[in-house]
């Protein structure tokens, strides 16, 4: 995540990706989705950002923020994630709690 806003990058890699070039993603997310058997777009929306959060703290090695699950929302609806209110932020949070 946050590999989208291009800090030090060039586009070049974003470019053949399309779970990459997705708004709030970039290939390090892509690459985690990956990981955890999120292979494409369309994926990522079937699922939604609630279960994609929940398969990535399941099955990386490391803790995924909250900013993560932020994203993926954003990311699904097309939306910056820094722009989503903080009832939707508070619901995915409690969809999270639910799904733990």
């Amino acid at each position: 995540m946050f590999d989208s806003m291009g800090r030090g990058r060039s586009g070049g890699e974003r470019r053949g990706d399309p779970l990459a070039r997705m708004k709030n993603l970039g290939p390090i997310s892509a690459a985690r989705l990956r990981a955890v058997g999120i292979d494409s777009p369309e994926e990522l929306r079937r699922l939604g950002a609630v279960e994609a959060f929940l398969r990535l703290r399941r099955g990386l090695p490391f803790d995924i923020s909250l900013v993560f699950l932020y994203a993926l929302h954003g990311a699904v609806t097309d939306t910056d994630w820094k722009q989503l209110s903080e009832s939707t932020r508070a619901r995915l949070r409690r969809e999270v709690m639910k799904g733990s």
